[in-house]
């Protein structure tokens, strides 16, 4: 009698913690498949930040991948080839600038708010310019 009881008390304990596994609402915090990104939060590892990308170059190409864009955080990454020019945004919180002589690749986080943000090359201010316009 005392094994049936065990097996009963077994199968029931182990029924109840399926139930509580399925239901813990700290599911979607631990990564578990079928995980909903949209409940993390904004700064949580599960929002990947956007990624835009952004060069400069000895033909005065000076370039952003998106120019029109949301608000909120993102990587800029600049490919600058030229040590002629330089690849500079401004704006709200934002100022970020690459090397008028040096050359690389550039990486900055940034959070871009509503409003607008100026890219220019520093040296070539007249000509070499546009507007980001977030938001």
């Amino acid at each position: 009698m005392s094994i049936a009881v065990s097996t009963i008390a077994a199968a029931v304990l182990a029924v109840g913690s399926i139930g509580l596994a399925q239901a813990s609402p700290h599911a979607h915090a631990r990564g578990l498949v079928g995980e909903d990104t949209s409940l993390a939060r904004q700064d949580s590892p599960l929002m990947a930040i956007t990624k835009l990308y952004g060069k400069v170059n000895d033909n005065r190409d000076m370039t952003l991948s998106d120019t029109s864009l949301s608000p909120g955080r993102y990587r800029i990454i600049v490919k600058d080839s030229t040590k002629r020019h330089n690849w500079h945004v401004f704006g709200s919180g934002v100022d970020k600038e690459t090397s008028v002589r040096g050359t690389g690749r550039w990486s900055w986080k940034v959070r871009l708010r509503s409003g607008t943000y100026t890219v220019v090359c520093d040296q070539h201010a007249q000509n070499m310019h546009f507007s980001v316009s977030v938001g």
